[in-house]
């Protein structure tokens, strides 16, 4: 996944086809609760727009009760969204606004393309704050809906 925006396309060439070192290093993880009943999710969290960028491109899995948390700071605008670009595996996304009410989910399926801007985008319509990936089916599998909510875990616990 990757979040895209008006970006020129100069500076798109640059961000899509700037090689990554298998040795990146491993972004900071923190523990989500995630809906009502609330449903822990262990997230990394990208912040940067190198991170973002690289969001779980090449990843042939995930576990069931992880993802990835993407914050925007300024937040992102409703014309900036999310593709498909080099991500092996099927994801939910959703989008979060400053007080992680969920604002729209989507299910993103990976881009066949070689060709990144040939990829869907995926934007939720509005602005938004945060948006977290996980596994395709996770959030319809929970009963998690738009209007749920996202936020830190108290510890390590979402009671």
């Amino acid at each position: 996944m990757f979040p895209l925006g008006k970006i020129k396309t100069g500076i798109l060439a640059v961000v899509l086809f700037t090689p990554f070192a298998a040795g990146d290093a491993p972004l900071p993880e923190t523990l989500l609760c995630v809906g009502d009943p609330q449903r822990p999710v262990r997230v990394e969290v990208a912040s940067t727009p190198e991170q973002r960028a690289r969001g779980l491109m090449e990843r042939d899995r995930l576990a069931a009760d992880a993802g990835m948390l993407f914050r925007f700071d300024p937040p992102a605008t409703a014309e900036q969204g999310f593709y498909m670009y080099r991500t092996r595996i099927p994801l939910d996304i959703a989008f979060l606004d400053a007080d992680g009410r969920i604002l729209d989910i989507q299910t993103m399926t990976p881009c066949e393309s070689r060709v990144a801007v040939l990829c869907r985008v995926y934007r939720p319509g509005q602005g938004y704050h945060q948006a977290l990936e996980v596994n395709a089916g996770y959030f319809q599998r929970h009963g998690i809906r738009p209007g749920d909510r996202v936020r830190p875990a108290r510890g390590d616990t979402c009671r």
